[in-house]
């Protein structure tokens, strides 16, 4: 029978594989049976019966996760550091408990590592680098990092491989699969989220994290991603002294982002941070479609830069990929959930795979209404005086009384931005993050629209407009129910040359089955065409005149002779094509 140490640091004995999944089946036993026996107490003692001791008996069975995790390692460390995030999953004293394994794992011995830094490069440390410092600055899960200095001095970050840990990993992985594949079949979680599908995703993310070499590329691509971002930063590689098993970054001296005396301290401003952190991701997840799937704060460090304040991102073990299909959609939701769009989020929902059946849409309509209705607009730190137990039952209530189905797709992104919220927060109460994505839509809008750079002259003559007596009460009309109709009128004459050349798209793919056999058919359709424009650019005219003399009534005389200036324009613009 194989056995591997898994905590050299200790002197606990190692334990065999077939003991260890045997233990983490053992663990998840535990867990489901005391749910399943606290919700048949709950049946015949009562609901208050049982919420009276759901505190305890919940910290109870997170510190058994949390013991099991530290003892074992592994899968589980990962699993509980993943976990310790979702607060739309867990209970309070389950992701307190669970936080704990953020910064607990023992170290290794460096006897025990420094076999493998020479093997891989072959030479002695002495030899291969100018100092180390067998003191380790950090542990993890799967990898332990030191400082040390190369031959030519260059001060940097040695990340070694545990030793035996992709033994360990395999065995964990097929224990853990017996679970998934129990909960998929047998309780209600496999309705709600693509279970196997999402243990295949942290399965080959995990695999992915213990080679080096791919990290060293995740690394590099995201310097390149984000050499643009004046305040972001990624550490450079030495693939000289990288491999498999050991990865050597340049080393980073900084504050963590959850440091917030460290950073006051500095001068640094924390509502900035926070700024530059949504963008970095907004900028990951829209544009780059290449995301850092592990944004905890020991991976996010705050210094000063040349700019001012610099967020510097490490350990690019786990990364996610949004193809560009999945991004074009995700761009959709966006924007559907910005402009409060109902129906077009419902679209979104379906083409991107959260809803299954049609008979579900009413259900899943009401559940966005709350949601929009409950928490558009809010910032973090609105969100984050709301009382969190509530608003976990609440949530909660919802998730399980919506049908809404999670793809396996969407479960590190939507960890990730979870995980990100939570630092925003932490760090500046008052982001707004809704304000902070909409340049990304104008943006995506403005590229969709055929038009690559938004013209610096046309910002600017709209800063001016803004400044402009009346100003106020030309934004308060468009929040008005008139003004929501206009713009929607405006939206629809400017997105339709976009919406045609989509159909030609589809027609020259062959996308849409639609095929002209006479030409007398396509007469009738250039005719009803034009009819639609026609009508198109009479209703926004008209809604430009009435917009006019009621801004004449609300004392912005200036504002109503633009809006009418606006409607002779189009009416010439129709004589001219007639």
């Amino acid at each position: 029978m194989s056995t591997v140490e898994i905590r050299p640091a200790t002197k606990s004995l190692p334990i065999s594989l077939k003991a260890r999944r045997k233990r983490i089946v053992g663990l998840f036993r535990y867990l489901l049976i005391d749910i399943l026996k606290e919700q048949a107490q709950g049946k015949i003692l009562g609901k208050k019966f049982i919420e009276k001791r759901s505190e305890v008996r919940n910290r109870k069975r997170a510190q058994r996760f949390v013991a099991t995790s530290l003892e074992l390692g592994g899968v589980l460390i990962k699993l509980g550091q993943y976990l310790s995030t979702r607060f739309d999953l867990l209970p309070e004293v389950w992701l307190e408990e669970l936080s704990r394994l953020q910064d607990s794992v023992l170290p290794v011995d460096f006897s025990l590592l420094k076999p493998i830094i020479e093997e891989d490069f072959g030479g002695t440390i002495e030899t291969l680098f100018l100092e180390f410092n067998p003191q380790p600055l950090a542990s993890a899960s799967l990898g332990q990092v030191h400082e040390a200095r190369l031959l030519d001095g260059s001060r940097v970050a040695v990340k070694v491989r545990r030793p035996g840990i992709e033994v360990i990993i395999e065995a964990d992985l097929e224990a853990l699969n017996r679970v998934i594949n129990f909960l998929q079949k047998r309780t209600d979680l496999g309705k709600l989220a693509d279970l196997k599908g999402i243990a295949h995703e942290f399965e080959v993310t995990l695999r992915r994290e213990l080679d080096y070499i791919k990290e060293a590329e995740s690394a590099r691509r995201f310097k390149n991603n984000l050499k643009k971002l004046k305040y972001v930063y990624v550490p450079v590689v030495y693939g000289q002294r990288s491999s498999g098993r050991v990865l050597t970054t340049e080393f980073i001296d900084g504050y963590k982002v959850t440091n917030y005396r460290a950073i006051e301290a500095a001068g640094l401003d924390r509502h900035k941070v926070a700024r530059v952190l949504a963008n970095c991701y907004l900028n990951q997840a829209l544009i780059d479609g290449f995301f850092h799937a592990d944004p905890h704060p020991g991976n996010i460090f705050v210094r000063s830069g040349p700019y001012g304040l610099q967020v510097v991102f490490i350990d690019f073990g786990m990364v996610g990929e949004i193809t560009s299909e999945m991004r074009f959609q995700v761009r959709r939701l966006v924007f559907a959930v910005l402009n409060r769009d109902v129906e077009a989020i419902i679209a979104s929902f379906k083409t991107l795979g959260f809803i299954r059946r049609e008979e579900d849409v009413d259900k899943v309509r009401l559940g966005i209404n709350y949601f929009l209705d409950k928490f558009m607009g809010l910032s973090l730190g609105q969100l984050k005086a709301l009382d969190r137990r509530k608003l976990f039952d609440e949530i909660s209530y919802i998730i399980y009384n919506t049908p809404i189905y999670v793809p396996s797709d969407f479960s590190f992104m939507s960890r990730a931005f979870e995980t990100l919220l939570g630092l925003c927060t932490g760090l500046s109460p008052a982001l707004n993050f809704t304000a902070e994505a909409r340049p990304f839509m104008q943006r995506l809008m403005a590229e969709e629209l055929g038009i690559p750079d938004f013209p610096p002259e046309l910002a600017g003559l709209i800063h001016l407009l803004g400044e402009l007596p009346g100003a106020d009460t030309v934004q308060a009309f468009l929040k008005s129910p008139t003004g929501e109709q206009l713009r929607q009128n405006a939206l629809q004459l400017v997105s339709l040359p976009v919406k045609l050349n989509h159909s030609l798209d589809k027609l020259e793919t062959g996308r849409l089955q639609v095929q002209i056999q006479s030409g007398e058919l396509k007469t009738s359709a250039d005719r009803i065409q034009k009819a639609y424009e026609r009508l198109l650019t009479a209703i926004l005219v008209g809604s430009f005149l009435i917009s006019g003399v009621i801004l004449t009534t609300a004392s912005a005389p200036f504002w109503a002779t633009i809006f009418c200036l606006l409607a002779a324009i189009l009416l010439s613009i129709r004589f001219f094509r007639l």
